[in-house]
């Protein structure tokens, strides 16, 4: 057996569910609950006001089933979580707002993390002189560590709470017609709701469309006080006509 088998199998064993195949050895045992005890932590540090609203044992519940669905990928642990709001979203499917404050929190914390991006200059923008054409074409590069997706309830105000305790009194409530924008600026993550039709108008964006193809589906005047406000509020990172289309992973998730 090669040295690469050997580590497949001794992954596999690491990582396998106790009930389906018991450790093969003490050490094995020790191994393993290691393992786990170091991702759970992980993930109690990355979605620590998700574990404080859905309580202890179910978040330990949810988790030790995505440690054992899903082992790590990545060199350092704080990429582990990624998918963990998706998780989520199956296992909490009647409260949605779990799986929204856990895709909040990840995020946030991916913005302070992501790797820095010039911040677009909204006088420098002005001053170009740009063509009506040119703008038509114009495409944007977004922000450090941008992020965007649909959001079904008010899990902003429930982040909120959580940073005061476990908002235990806190009143869920659901509206189908916001966005949640998560970016970075001025080395500080930054989130807000958005409208539907401003948050899918800054995620086409976000895809690579241009100003001129995000015109045709929003209204005028609109556009242009959701750009002043994005350009505010550092939302891009670079804008030009030669700008070659840069899919933002995040963005393209949500659709």
């Amino acid at each position: 057996m090669s040295l690469l088998e050997r580590q497949i199998v001794f992954r596999d064993e690491i990582a396998a569910e106790d009930g389906a195949a018991p450790p093969s050895s003490p050490g094995m045992a020790i191994y393993r609950e290691a393992y786990r005890a170091r991702l759970l932590g992980a993930l109690e540090t990355s979605f620590e006001r998700t574990r404080r609203w859905v309580g202890e044992s179910a978040f330990i519940a949810a988790a030790s089933h995505y440690i054992l669905t899903v082992p790590p990928t990545g060199w350092t642990l704080d990429e582990y979580g990624a998918d963990f709001p998706g998780v989520l979203a199956e296992l909490f499917a009647q409260d949605p707002e779990v799986a929204e404050l856990a895709w909040l929190e990840w995020h946030r914390q991916q913005a302070f993390a992501a790797k820095d991006a010039p911040q677009l200059d909204p006088v420098a923008l002005a001053a170009a002189g740009y063509s009506e054409q040119d703008w038509e074409q114009m495409r944007f590069a977004m922000a450090a560590g941008f992020a965007a997706r649909r959001i079904a309830t008010n899990c902003v105000e429930l982040w909120a709470a959580l940073a005061e305790g476990d908002a235990a009194d806190f009143a869920v409530t659901h509206d189908a017609g916001t966005a949640l924008l998560v970016w970075r600026h001025s080395f500080a993550p930054r989130h807000r709701i958005a409208a539907s039709d401003e948050g899918h108008a800054l995620m086409r964006i976000a895809q690579g469309a241009t100003l001129g193809e995000v015109a045709e589906d929003a209204n005028a005047p609109k556009l242009g006080q959701w750009l002043t406000q994005w350009l505010t509020e550092g939302m891009f990172a670079e804008a030009g006509c030669e700008l070659k289309p840069a899919y933002s992973e995040a963005a393209l998730s949500v659709g």
